[in-house]
């Protein structure tokens, strides 16, 4: 049987603003898909569907099987949890529903990687990125409001043309997706781009419009120190051009770490900021402005 043939079922760990939104367009497109949520997520979900509200794909609603645990093998595990609340959403996939499957990681941070990897074993966990703006609203409810949706997955370690299959079935939603051949690079370049802005929106409490001009110099700063650290692990990245896509952010861009400050909500600073500290205490770079918001942000506490 072909590789390709093997993509049969979708489970979506993490019905939030990425994973209900990818959950819902894949169900419209005829596949087969599994949420895995809370109890009372999963249950608001089985009883009313998954409502997307979408400026790029248009409103629908997906009427998707939801459950608290997954409990029949999936063929792909897409794992779209906040980076606080992994370790906790994982033990509702046991690592026997997804022998051999493909593992996309849509997470902020590159750290999950290597944690996905050792808690299962016998799957293919492919390092990934996303751009896309999107919110969970409620339970079951997401909005999607950015121009660009777009996936990048790295090839390395997939058997022979799953990762291929994979985002031909992904292009098909709507998604624009490349397959890079470059892991390190994948996850680096994902990283220079939301790190400064993740950070530096949640610690003026501002959308992307006003941090690009009131807080340019940190910005910067971020970007300049995450190619520093890069550069050690042998990526070379480019601040210049990841600064004009700042700058081509629509106004009102809010990064998810914004919203759950503004929310109330735990923000994921160490799996992002702290990622970064962290990997630049192994090479021995300095990160000092990266230090400083991040242990500001570390002192918020969630209301």
């Amino acid at each position: 049987m072909p590789l390709e043939k093997k993509l049969t079922h979708f489970a979506v760990l993490g019905p939030g603003g990425v994973g209900g939104l990818l959950a819902g367009l894949l169900s419209r497109e005829g596949h087969r898909v599994t949420v895995v949520a809370s109890e009372s997520t999963a249950q608001h979900i089985a009883a009313h569907g998954l409502r997307v509200e979408s400026a790029s794909f248009g409103d629908f609603t997906a009427d998707v099987p939801a459950v608290p645990e997954l409990t029949e093998p999936a063929d792909v595990l897409i794992v779209a949890t906040k980076a606080t609340s992994l370790e906790a959403a994982l033990r509702r996939v046991p690592a026997g529903q997804v022998r051999d499957a493909v593992v996309l990681p849509l997470l902020n941070g590159f750290e999950h990687v290597d944690l996905l990897r050792a808690h299962y074993p016998e799957a293919h966990v492919s390092a990934a990125g996303i751009r896309v703006e999107s919110t969970r609203v409620a339970p079951g409810r997401i909005r999607q409001t950015s121009p660009f949706t777009a996936l990048e997955l790295a090839r390395p370690g997939m058997p022979e043309g799953r990762i291929e299959a994979l985002a031909e079935r992904l292009r098909g939603t709507g998604f624009t997706v490349k397959v890079s051949d470059d892991e390190a690079r994948t996850l680096w370049e994902k990283f220079h781009f939301l790190l400064p802005t993740a950070l530096v929106c949640a610690h003026a409490r501002q959308a992307v419009s006003g941090v690009r001009t009131e807080r340019r110099d940190d910005l910067v700063d971020v970007m300049a120190e995450v190619a520093a650290v890069a550069a050690e692990y042998g990526v070379s990245l480019d601040s210049a051009r990841v600064l004009e896509t700042v700058d081509a952010v629509p106004p009102g861009t809010k990064p998810s770490m914004l919203r759950d400050r503004e929310a109330g909500r735990p923000m994921e600073v160490d799996a992002l900021g702290g990622a970064l500290l962290r990997a630049a205490r192994r090479v021995g770079v300095d990160v000092p402005v990266t230090a400083r918001i991040v242990a500001d942000l570390e002192r918020v506490t969630p209301s």
